[in-house]
């Protein structure tokens, strides 16, 4: 009895975790922006639709964003900001520079982006507390909504989300459209996937 007692506990614990790698986890814009602020000079670029800020390890990397702009009357466009060091920093000035690049694509390309994005955030909905020192922390959002996850586990939504949009920055970085375009069947079957975790009775833009 007490051994089916500890599989049934073990499965649990399995199943609850694999539910919160599904979703974003909620958190506060003013996290989001004391984050943001201090290496990216904004916590979120006014123009952006959408946004994903990564947070690694110091040790492993230094942090870098990316930016999606789709909107009305706007460059449909991708940009990624990344933190180097700062070779000429005095002594009262920021150990690391910002380094930034942007390439122009269609509203297609641009409009699945920031739907992902949107729809990841749009089913955040509850937080998990997992805590740990190294790991790779990463925010979500627009000026209305912001969610984020602490290293996602393989397979699961989130860390297929971030690793698309890893993806996506690298070939931004390389100036390569159809690197970026690749991507879109990854980032329409993931966009579907989070639409799903919608209750069936909410509106969805």
């Amino acid at each position: 009895m007490k051994r089916k007692i500890i599989t049934l506990v073990m499965l649990m614990t399995i199943v609850i975790g694999a539910q919160a790698q599904s979703r974003l986890e909620p958190m506060t814009q003013i996290d989001q922006k004391l984050w943001g602020e201090k290496y990216f000079e904004t916590w979120l670029s006014e123009k952006a639709s959408q946004q994903m800020l990564k947070f690694p390890t110091p040790m492993e990397d230094f942090p870098s964003a990316l930016y999606v702009y789709c909107g009305h009357k706007k460059i449909k466009r991708l940009q990624v900001k990344w933190c180097v060091v700062n070779e000429e920093a005095g002594p009262d000035e920021s150990a690391l520079k910002l380094e930034s690049i942007e390439m122009k694509t269609d509203k297609e390309t641009a409009l699945a982006f920031s739907n992902l994005i949107k729809h990841a955030v749009g089913t955040c909905m509850f937080i998990d507390d997992r805590l740990g020192f190294d790991g790779t922390t990463y925010f979500f959002g627009d000026y209305r909504r912001v969610a984020t996850i602490w290293s996602p586990d393989r397979g699961s939504n989130c860390r297929r989300l971030t690793d698309v949009l890893e993806k996506a920055m690298t070939a931004v970085k390389n100036q390569n459209e159809e690197e970026l375009k690749k991507l879109l069947p990854e980032v329409k079957s993931l966009t579907k996937a989070f639409e799903e975790l919608y209750p069936k009775d909410i509106y969805r833009e």
